[in-house]
């Protein structure tokens, strides 16, 4: 017995017209307002992550770190997402400071 897929065709992004650009305001950089990282505080604060001001300059490191995965199920995403956004921090930070916590705990 053969299968039917049915796939949908991609659509390939439109640029925005002329007149749609023209609509929108510039910005007066002189009076812009910019708003701070509100979790930059608490990653320099942990003073393993070197947290600075801006993009860090090309070729200089802000630090040694190195991407690693980790697979929990879906439930304990969910549990671990909505601590997270109690706590005010993105998950990743979250785990950054609940793994460093329990690394510096000992045993």
């Amino acid at each position: 017995m053969g299968y039917i897929y049915s796939m949908k065709k991609a659509r390939k992004a439109r640029e925005p017209s002329k007149a749609s650009l023209r609509e929108i305001p510039e910005i007066d950089f002189k009076t812009a307002t910019v708003r701070p990282n509100p979790y930059a505080a608490r990653v320099a604060a942990d003073g393993i992550i070197h947290v600075r001001r801006g993009r860090p300059r090309k070729g200089t490191e802000t630090g040694l770190t190195e991407p690693r995965s980790i697979r929990f199920p879906l439930p304990v995403w969910k549990m671990l997402e909505a601590r997270a956004r109690a706590e005010g921090l993105p998950l990743h930070s979250a785990l950054r400071v609940a793994i460093l916590e329990w690394a510096m705990r000992g045993g």
